[in-house]
């Protein structure tokens, strides 16, 4: 009898530890899945919304990322679609976008998710629109980045982001003015 309750006692605790090894394995599984679909979300999301910020073109897409909610209430978007824009006069052709993620947790049984991003657009590319040409520069106004805190809801089997607080202001510089390159004289 001694011998059976040994031997039952080392299947029971090898089977506690084997049960404990494939809960966290999967886990960490559910929560590096999303944390690549809460990374690709927010990187996609945000270059979109500065994207149709710059451009005020396609801001349907941005309902893939963001809830209906949070567009409505979005400071950016209000901005970018009345008078007061500051992109408003130009034809954006380009622009570069930086997400750089500087925290993200995710439990695997929660429906809510955080994060801490930074965003920066160095440089945007653009030109007047023609009726504007005697109105305004000729280079596009530097973009307001900052420091983000960003939350996300899942909901139906997908994340959306439904809070963006920004935290820090980055200023991006002003692009210089291009100068003209100087002529020289075949005097010399």
């Amino acid at each position: 009898m001694k011998y059976i309750r040994r031997l039952l006692w080392f299947i029971a605790s090898r089977m506690i530890i084997l049960c404990a090894c494939v809960a966290i394995l999967i886990c960490a599984f559910y929560m590096a899945l999303n944390s690549g679909n809460i990374y690709i979300l927010v990187t996609d999301g945000m270059a979109k919304r500065v994207e149709v910020a710059l451009t005020r073109e396609d801001a349907s897409e941005l309902n893939k990322y963001f809830s209906a909610d949070f567009l409505n209430n979005d400071p950016v978007m209000q901005i970018a679609f009345s008078a007061n824009s500051p992109y408003i006069d130009y034809n954006i052709t380009d622009f570069d976008h930086v997400i750089t993620l500087e925290w993200l947790w995710a439990w695997p049984w929660q429906d809510t998710a955080y994060c801490t991003i930074t965003e920066r657009v160095p440089s945007i590319e653009g030109s007047v629109i023609s009726s504007r040409v005697n109105d305004v520069s000729g280079d596009p106004p530097a973009w307001q980045g900052g420091e983000y805190e960003v939350t996300l809801m899942k909901s139906g089997g997908q994340w959306r982001i439904v809070g963006l607080t920004q935290t820090r202001v980055i200023l991006e510089p002003t692009p210089a003015p291009s100068a003209a390159p100087a002529q020289e004289d075949g005097n010399e």
